[in-house]
């Protein structure tokens, strides 16, 4: 028998194991005491990969740790329950600017530069989605890429994971839209509305 992990397994439990940190559990033992009766393993070997939660487990971990459990079972949509935290879009967008800047040295050294980071320290905020991207770090990010002030808060569809499952022609107007200032955006609601309104005339004669 092969001793080779599920691969799903090992994603789910990387992402219980950043749900505990983030709501503040040190070790998976002081998370499981929360779950009385479960094993003393049984949330570790979760989080190892070595098993996959159930469903009905997943929403008590989402529960406890204040995560959304689709989240949990698919790496997509907001990680917290109730919105779309700050914090997880900064990850996300920072972590699809680097990994674009890594292709080139000289480049990814300037971002370091920029940035006032070390190397582990920019990798430490990468791979963990909880550890906070402070404004500082946001705003130097943005000047850097030559994008507008507030850009790295917001959700653009090239590094968004769930958007890439809309259609083509509606991505392409999301991406638009996010690369516009605030002036140019209404600008383009308006026009938007206009088409909108059009066509509701039309349906109604």
């Amino acid at each position: 028998m092969s001793d080779k992990k599920n691969p799903t397994a090992v994603k789910v439990g990387s992402r219980i194991k950043q749900a505990r940190k983030m709501a503040g559990f040190t070790t998976a033992a002081q998370l499981n005491e929360h779950f009385r009766d479960w094993s003393a393993s049984r949330l570790g070997n979760y989080e190892a990969g070595i098993s996959i939660p159930s469903p009905d487990d997943i929403e008590r971990i989402a529960e406890v740790t204040g995560s959304s459990p689709c989240w949990i079972t698919f790496g997509i949509g907001p990680i917290r329950s109730g919105h779309r935290d700050i914090q997880a879009i900064r990850h996300q967008n920072l972590s699809y600017l680097v990994s674009q800047t890594k292709q080139t040295k000289a480049r990814y050294l300037e971002l370091l530069k920029t940035l006032g980071l070390a190397p582990n320290k920019l990798q430490d905020l990468l791979d963990n989605p909880f550890e906070p991207i402070i404004d500082r770090y946001a705003r130097r990010c943005e000047k850097f890429y030559s994008k507008p002030k507030g850009w790295i808060d917001e959700q653009h569809v090239e590094s968004d994971p769930l958007c890439m499952n809309f259609p083509e022609d509606i991505r392409e107007l999301m991406s638009i839209y996010s690369e516009l200032g605030v002036t140019d955006r209404q600008r383009l609601l308006n026009i938007a509305r206009v088409f909108s309104m059009e066509e509701n005339t039309k349906q109604s004669l």
